[in-house]
């Protein structure tokens, strides 16, 4: 029987207050306060105090915060680093080097404007139409407007890469440097250690997925670029040091919404070789794989070629009552014992995977996957 019947507006609001990312963060201060070591606020003998007892860890003549799991677990900075196990971490936010590339100059950007801006007013008239659909609520359906958010919310996504475009100005707009300094001469100083086995990177936006809504927007393409201009400089400084091997050994992210496992290509590009884990799968509204298949190409040079490809893609699956939702985590475990043939440290990643069919749970098993 029908309990409700309502649009679709009127649902939106009890499940957009579960995403921060529709009302904003207050330019990052919403995420300092929950995850960094908030400092704004102390007196200077409570500063002196603080750092007397939490800033005991030295590196390179240098005092740092002690992460003490289950005692003290706030974040340094929004980047940062730290090495256990023989392995560099490294921490970086993409947030504030994902602005778009500008739109080049000429005839042929203003051509492209004006595709972004034609697309844009048909995505606004589609959510408008969306927002306007009843939906019904019944006992048998656990939640009839699931779907419907599911695509306002792309929609959304999509509106908000265009106006970014738009907006772009010049090649430095709102681009972090600073950040991307600091990860060059990390990622430096790591390969001229020679007590570092590894390197794991980490940030929240992909450079590579095949995730259907994110893998050609803007924002995804401009991390690829910048981070590929950081690892050729690492490579030009370090390139006896690396004897065959990748800049970074893992790179893991979220953003998209699924659990997929993508490596570069050979090839002559800076960031060749690398393997990716998008780990996005355990949350809200999962997406699908793109129709256009698991090989991403890039014209380089004149010619079309495969830049990366995916070997795992874990999202949603199947239509209307046959709709396969896997949620997912992963875990990673380091070999100790033997390492891949050029050096590097034996990475292990095993799936865990909870899957939600015809309203019912289950385990589902995934091989392990060896990184190489």
């Amino acid at each position: 029987l029908s309990i409700a019947s309502r649009p679709l507006k009127k649902l939106l609001r009890s499940y957009v207050d579960l995403d921060i990312g529709w009302s904003g963060s207050y330019t990052g201060d919403t995420y300092a306060r929950a995850f960094m070591d908030y400092l704004r606020g102390l007196s200077e003998s409570q500063l002196a105090q603080h750092l007397d007892q939490h800033y005991t860890a030295q590196y390179k003549d240098t005092y740092c915060l002690r992460y003490r799991p289950g005692q003290f677990t706030r974040l340094p900075n929004r980047y940062y680093t730290f090495h256990y196990g023989g392995i560099d971490f490294i921490s970086i936010d993409s947030n504030t080097f994902n602005s778009p590339l500008p739109l080049s100059a000429g005839s042929a950007g203003e051509n492209y404007r004006q595709q972004l801006s034609a697309r844009l007013e048909t995505l606004q008239q589609q959510k408008t139409d969306l927002l306007s659909i009843k939906v019904e609520q019944t006992q048998e359906n656990e939640d009839p407007a699931a779907e419907l958010i599911g695509k306002v919310e792309q929609i959304d996504e999509q509106i908000r890469d265009i106006e970014k475009q738009l907006e772009t100005t010049t090649q430095t707009d709102q681009v972090d440097t600073e950040q991307l300094t600091w990860l060059r001469q990390t990622l430096i100083d790591s390969w001229l250690n020679p007590a570092v086995r590894g390197r794991i990177l980490y940030f929240h936006h992909p450079p590579y997925v095949t995730e259907a809504t994110k893998w050609n927007q803007s924002q995804t393409l401009a991390i690829r670029h910048r981070l590929r201009q950081v690892f050729a400089e690492v490579r030009q400084t370090v390139g006896e040091h690396l004897q065959n091997r990748a800049v970074v050994d893992l790179v893991i992210n979220g953003h998209a919404h699924c659990l997929e496992h993508i490596r570069t290509c050979p090839s002559s590009l800076a960031d060749a070789n690398i393997n990716y884990l998008i780990c996005g799968g355990s949350g809200y509204s999962l997406r699908r794989q793109r129709s256009e298949g698991p090989e991403i190409k890039e014209v380089i040079e004149g010619t079309e070629k495969p830049v990366a490809k995916s070997h795992l893609f874990l999202g949603r699956h199947g239509q209307g009552s046959h709709r396969h939702r896997p949620y997912s985590c992963v875990r990673i475990d380091v070999d100790t014992t033997s390492s891949t043939e050029h050096g590097a440290p034996k990475l292990i990643v095993r799936p865990l995977i909870a899957e939600k069919y015809h309203g019912q749970w289950s385990q589902k098993e995934q091989t392990a996957i060896e990184l190489t």
